[in-house]
């Protein structure tokens, strides 16, 4: 655990700035380009299929209309544009509001959801930046989210949910980061930006664990507040200070001072831990993922039908509470945000039906009566031993048991999704958009997010994503 630097030493800020604002295409690996390019693919299309299934996210999308201002940026899913700073907060929002998008890195967190709402609107602001420059932009917004998490993670003295937002908290950082290198901000600026972001960052967890709508929201506050940063500093707001590190800095402030320093800076620009991030082939959170795993396997092995099944028993670690309580929230879920943070819901869902969609945690989705009598039959038990893996055993009505455990499910870097899996993935969230894509535009986006490094301007991109010619 570090101790708060003494007045006048050097604070990780300032060489994550330098990191920032010299960072080019050319100095990341191949696996960083093949990760950015998925997370690129990915949060688009999550962000497309909120603008026509989330409710919070269009009554967003109401407020920030009413407020005018000039259409410089790409609105997700709608087909027009809105004034830069509302697209990055709807954007952002839309992103992460169906819990579809990628899977907490090393340090946890979602890392797309705020570095490229926070980007894009940043480079249509600029104009002229490359496909290359948005990778580089990408890359120094998600690395640096990593390494904070990561920083804490380390030193994390077993699982609490009262903490901040791992997301929404550090995100902030990312986003500024990330439009920073976007706008072509200079060291300099780029730390002013991560002083900004200071003065705004927030994030409690209660609206998550009270799974109220609302909480589909808090990536776009980190994805507006970052860029919000970013071009302040680029107006010559000045914010330089010890952000990270200092006597009221970020991990005194939120943090009690617990963090390691190591994963800040040590091998920055060689070790690149946004390439241990996965993607998700459920809309849930990755807690349930092993669960939902388990539970397909048991169902393809031994094809039960519903009222064959007499109970479910869970077992994971000690995380897994706050996904499986207050039973009646898990097992009857009312909306989309209490499914998706569910365990048992999901679970009852896969075993019924041997898959699960987007449409089974939607409207009619929630009401199935043989999946809410599976989860209602469902119980969980903690085994600190198991750490993130899943166990399932399903008991049947004449008695038999049958147990699946998974360790990783498919998503996770281990077991990564296939080329032609993620485009599926992009093509059924396209579909939901609020102004759907036309077959040719989804092919036209996959095939230019393929060879992003090739464009010489990323409204190559986003001229797909807007209205339809």
């Amino acid at each position: 655990m570090a101790s708060a630097p003494q007045p006048g030493s050097a604070d990780a800020a300032g060489t994550l700035a330098e990191y920032t604002a010299a960072l080019r295409y050319e100095d990341l690996p191949a696996q960083a380009v093949f990760i950015l390019k998925r997370m690129v693919l990915d949060t688009l299309g999550t962000a497309l299929a909120a603008s026509g299934l989330d409710p919070s996210c269009r009554q967003m999308v109401g407020v920030l209309g009413a407020a005018g201002g000039a259409p410089t940026s790409t609105l997700l899913g709608y087909g027009r544009k809105v004034p830069t700073l509302a697209a990055a907060l709807a954007n952002g929002a839309l992103a992460h509001a169906l819990n579809y998008d990628d899977t907490m890195g090393p340090g946890g967190g979602h890392l797309g959801v705020v570095a490229l709402p926070a980007a894009l609107a940043a480079a249509e602001e600029q104009g002229g930046v490359s496909g290359r420059e948005l990778l580089a932009a990408l890359a120094a917004g998600t690395e640096l989210m990593a390494r904070l998490g990561l920083a804490t993670k380390l030193v994390a003295g077993g699982h609490s949910e009262a903490k901040p937002q791992p997301t929404q908290m550090p995100g902030y950082f990312s986003a500024a980061a990330s439009a920073g290198r976007a706008l072509r901000l200079a060291p300099a600026q780029v730390h002013s930006a991560l002083g900004l972001a200071l003065m705004q960052a927030a994030g409690g967890r209660q609206p998550v664990l009270e799974g109220v709508p609302a909480k589909a929201l808090y990536a776009g506050f980190s994805s507006h507040g970052g860029l919000l940063s970013a071009l302040l500093s680029r107006a010559g707001v000045q914010a330089q200070c010890d952000v990270f590190e200092g006597e009221a800095g970020y991990f005194q402030t939120y943090y009690g001072g617990r963090y390691s320093p190591a994963p800040l800076t040590a091998d920055l620009g060689t070790r690149f831990y946004l390439t241990e991030v996965g993607f998700k082939p459920w809309p849930t959170t990755a807690v349930a993922h092993p669960f939902i795993e388990a539970a397909l396997q048991l169902a393809e092995a031994h094809g039960l039908a519903a009222d064959e099944i007499a109970e479910v028993h869970l077992q994971g670690g000690d995380h897994i509470r706050t996904f499986c309580e207050p039973a009646a929230t898990r097992q009857q879920p009312r909306t989309t945000v209490e499914a998706a943070d569910s365990i048992p819901f999901p679970v009852a869902k896969a075993l019924v039906n041997r898959r699960l969609t987007l449409a089974d945690l939607q409207g009619e989705g929630l009401q199935q009566p043989a999946a809410l009598a599976v989860a209602a039959r469902t119980r969980y038990a903690v085994d600190a031993a198991l750490g993130t893996a899943g166990v399932v055993e399903i008991v049947t009505t004449s008695g038999r048991r049958h147990a699946v455990r998974v360790d990783q499910a498919p998503g996770h870097p281990s077991k990564p999704l296939t080329a032609a899996q993620a485009a599926a993935k992009f093509r059924d969230c396209a579909h939901y958009a609020e102004r759907p894509l036309s077959e040719r535009r989804i092919d036209a986006v996959i095939e230019t997010i393929d060879r992003l490094d090739q464009v010489a301007d990323v409204a190559q991109l986003t001229a797909l994503l807007g209205e339809e010619a």
